[in-house]
């Protein structure tokens, strides 16, 4: 008896955790998400009516090894490079291209242009 309610409280205590690792996103999945967002943060796109909120907060599950944060930041600032000699139309199609697998699965709407 008590050995079987040590399992039943084990199972109650490790439930949350299991289902909180099954929502956390894979490494290349974070990266993907990021630079979909390093886009939408961009000035030039600010009109835009599309929302990332839900992106945002998927993205935001789970701490990540430094190698893979230092990959984000470096993704952040190039887009934002090649952000400032780029149209706002090339920008748009660049985020819709890093977006569109986030569009697919309905955590990113984007709506119509600022233009």
């Amino acid at each position: 008896m008590k050995q079987m309610l040590v399992i039943v409280a084990a199972a109650i205590v490790l439930t949350p955790l299991a289902a909180h690792a099954q929502d956390r996103m894979s490494d290349a999945r974070y990266l993907a998400a990021n630079r979909c967002l390093a886009y939408a943060d961009l000035a030039q796109l600010q009109g835009d009516s599309a929302n990332f909120a839900n992106l945002r907060e998927a993205a935001a599950i789970g701490n990540r090894e430094r190698t893979i944060a230092t990959q984000v930041r470096q993704d952040t600032r190039s887009i934002r490079a090649r952000a400032s000699s780029a149209t706002g139309e090339e920008l748009r199609a660049r985020r819709d291209e890093a977006c569109a697998r986030f569009v697919d699965v309905g955590l990113v709407q984007l709506g119509a242009s600022g233009s």
